[in-house]
């Protein structure tokens, strides 16, 4: 499985809404993540899914399809596809719905390649 971290999101006329250091994530995290969404997310909703230095909390699980997690005013959005896991990023300064439209639609295009 590739992982795509995908942690910078422009406004609506160019500029820079948000932006989130480059986040390392390591195997054992993505295969959480990937747990999550697939199998069982019971594990993670009392530690909080591992990402970089934060444990972010489970706001929403679509079985199969995508997890959405929040920590404060920020939180990430993960979609697992075929082949890939893309995880989107978002903070204070931009609303979550823009960065699950953003990653969703990633994750539609994606598909349709076969990936």
């Amino acid at each position: 499985m590739k992982l795509i971290v995908y942690l910078l999101l422009p406004g609506q006329f160019g500029n820079q809404l948000t932006s989130m250091t480059f986040v390392q994530v390591l195997p054992s995290e993505a295969q959480a993540i990937i747990n999550a969404i697939s199998k069982d997310p019971a594990p993670l909703y009392l530690k909080g899914v591992p990402l970089g230095r934060t444990r972010f909390l489970i706001l929403r699980v679509d079985p199969g399809h995508a997890i959405h997690c929040c920590q404060g005013n920020e939180g990430i959005v993960a979609v697992k596809t075929n082949e890939c896991l893309l995880i989107g990023g978002y903070t204070e300064r931009t609303q979550a719905g823009f960065c699950c439209a953003v990653i969703e639609k990633m994750s539609e295009y994606f598909k349709i390649h076969g990936f």
